[in-house]
This record gives C-alpha cells, sequence and structure tokens, in this order.
C-alpha cells in the first residue's frame, strides 16, 4: 500500500490545497487530471474530496478507507506541480507528504474481516458488448488532443439523463445522478472498462469493497441504471437490500438484469488505511 523508492523528491514542486466553497455542483465535482500517464504530466488541478486524495496516494479503493465522517463530503481544489520525469509511484509519495503536511494526518494499516461482495457472471451469462479495440484507441488519441474530456451531449431522454449517441467519441466511462426525494437515481456510461474497474464503480454505491470474481478479461462497453437511498449507512448489515424493493431499480437488480452479473454476499479479509487523527481545514499554502 505505501508507495517507496522515489528517486526523485517527495513532495510536488508547488501544491495548492483549498475547501471547495463553490456552490455550482457541476464544477464542485470537476475532477483532478494530469500527472504522469496523462497529456499533462508535470500539472494536476481539479477538485476531490478528502477521501479521494487518500485513496489516490495509498493505492487503496474507497470502502478500505475508516476515517471521519466529513471525508465523503468535503471537496478541495488541488493545483500542483510534479517534478520532471516522476513516476505514478513516486507521485503517490507526494500525495502522502501532502496529506501529513496540509492536514496533519495520522493512520495505520490494518487487516479486517467485513462484509463484501463477489461480483459473478450470472446463471445466464453476460449481457456486455466487449469494446472494438480501434475504436479505443480513437478514443485515447481524441482525448490526447483535445486535453480535456470532451462533454457529453446535451440532449435528454425520458429518463432525465442525456443521451449519448453509440458513436460519440467520449475517451474513458462517467457516471450521472438526479435527485429523486431521498433516492439518487444513477446512470453509469461506460466504456472501455474492465470487471474490475467496474467492481471498484459498484464499490461507490454498494456499502463495500466489490471484489471481481467474474473470470472476464476483455473491456466493454454498456450503461448501467438503477437508484441508491441517500439515507442508507455507508456499511448495511448482511441480507438488507441496498434500496427497498418497491424502488424503481435496485443496484443488485440493475446488476443481474442489465449487464447478467450478480453481487453475491460473502466475508473477505482486505487491509484497510484507519485515520486516526485529521484536520478538517488545510494549513496554508
Amino acid at each position: 500500500m505505501l508507495a517507496s523508492g522515489c528517486a526523485v523528491a517527495q513532495s510536488f514542486e508547488v501544491a495548492s490545497v483549498k475547501p471547495v466553497q463553490i456552490m455550482d455542483l457541476r464544477d464542485r465535482y470537476r475532477p483532478l487530471e494530469g500527472g504522469p500517464g496523462s497529456n499533462t504530466p508535470t500539472r494536476i488541478s481539479g477538485h476531490t474530496t478528502f477521501a479521494g486524495l487518500v485513496t489516490r496516494a495509498y493505492g487503496l479503493k474507497g470502502r478500505q478507507v475508516s476515517g471521519p465522517s466529513w471525508m465523503d463530503s468535503e471537496f478541495y481544489e488541488i493545483a500542483a506541480t510534479v517534478p520532471s520525469g516522476a513516476t505514478k509511484e513516486q507521485t503517490a509519495v507526494m500525495w502522502q507528504s501532502l496529506l501529513k503536511e496540509r492536514f496533519h494526518m495520522e493512520a495505520r494499516q490494518e487487516t479486517r474481516e467485513v462484509s463484501v461482495y463477489a461480483l459473478m457472471v450470472g446463471k445466464n451469462g453476460p449481457k456486455l458488448t466487449e469494446s472494438d479495440p480501434a475504436a479505443e484507441a480513437a478514443d485515447k488519441e481524441a482525448a490526447a488532443a483535445g486535453g480535456r474530456r470532451p462533454r457529453p451531449p446535451v440532449t435528454m431522454g425520458p429518463d432525465g439523463f442525456p443521451q449519448i449517441p453509440a458513436d460519440a467519441k467520449m475517451p474513458g466511462s462517467f457516471t450521472l445522478s438526479l435527485t429523486n426525494g431521498d433516492f439518487l437515481k444513477i446512470k453509469m456510461f461506460c466504456r472501455h472498462m474492465t470487471m474490475a474497474e467496474l467492481a471498484d464503480q459498484l464499490g461507490n454505491f454498494a456499502g463495500r469493497v466489490v471484489e471481481d470474481q467474474t473470470g472476464l478479461k476483455g473491456k466493454y462497453d454498456f450503461t448501467l441504471a438503477f437508484e441508491t437511498d441517500r439515507r442508507q449507512p455507508a456499511a448495511a448489515p448482511d441480507g438488507q437490500p441496498l434500496i427497498p424493493a418497491d424502488r424503481e431499480v435496485s443496484l443488485t437488480a440493475a446488476v443481474q438484469e442489465q449487464l447478467g452479473l450478480k453481487l453475491e454476499s460473502k466475508k473477505s479479509k482486505i487491509e484497510m488505511l484507519i485515520i486516526d487523527r485529521v484536520e478538517k481545514a488545510p494549513t496554508e499554502n
């Protein structure tokens, strides 16, 4: 979990960290972009939650971090300059240093046995369309040439979400949500996605770590629409539905009906990062 072996400085050359005060949610959710492996390897900028910073720094899934209740709701604006030639592993160490220096975070690792979901193939087989490698290469080329990811066309469908043409140049995947009373309507637009990546994404809504046990090795294009209860506790007990049965489509039902997969509850030992101390307001830049 801990990155090591840096041959360059273990801190960013310059790093600005500010709490997000913006009321426009579209800007608030502007994701972090840039860094090693991108078309701006020495610059990282965007907005992220504190939990997002921790998972990025330690290479974890969200449910592998135990910390303050605000870590999933407090957003920060980040602008960092990465030393030239730094690798992704070295940049992870820089994120760890930033957490210690700006948030005074103190944490420890611990192995715990917890309830997880296993993502598996359903009895009738998967309902997935395998990605075209040529289309994936073209999408990556378009993303590199354009710098920022293109926004989806604003053509709304009857479900309240934008309709994305099958031939749209949309590198990567994204998730949109709509408020529906105490529930959120979620629609995931997935492109060139592996099952391991899908498991990580589902873990953001399932309240547990999701482990990929499908055995599927390809990349796939698909959409997934479901509802989730905003009032539901982060770690649901075994056997409790993800949302009440009378809602439109639960996550478990959507995975089975729309993707031909299933989520099966099980116990598993996973590595956890336990945050013992942290300050919500970062120190001055």
